[in-house]
């Protein structure tokens, strides 16, 4: 029995590594990390038993924020968001 090439990890809250799936190639490796991401975004990599090394990494991408342009109270004054 050949192990697949290509495993795909999630890192969890921690940052630990969790184990998703195994692919047989890096095609299918890329697009089933977009599929992941687009239905449960965070940072995912895949690792080449090949090369022994990640080969694909989505901490490298930049996550956009979604906060509105302005958000104001039900009496109109503007609310200022603080991220800590």
């Amino acid at each position: 029995m050949r192990a697949t090439p290509f495993d795909i990890f999630r890192k969890d809250l921690l940052g630990t590594p969790v184990w998703m799936e195994a692919v047989e190639d890096i095609e299918t490796a890329r697009r089933r990390v977009t599929e992941l991401v687009g239905r449960s975004p965070g940072e995912y990599f895949v690792f080449s038993h090949e090369t022994e090394e990640i080969v694909l990494n989505t901490a490298t991408r930049m996550y956009e924020l979604a906060v509105p342009a302005s958000v104001s109270s039900r009496n109109g004054d503007l609310i200022s968001i603080l991220f800590v």
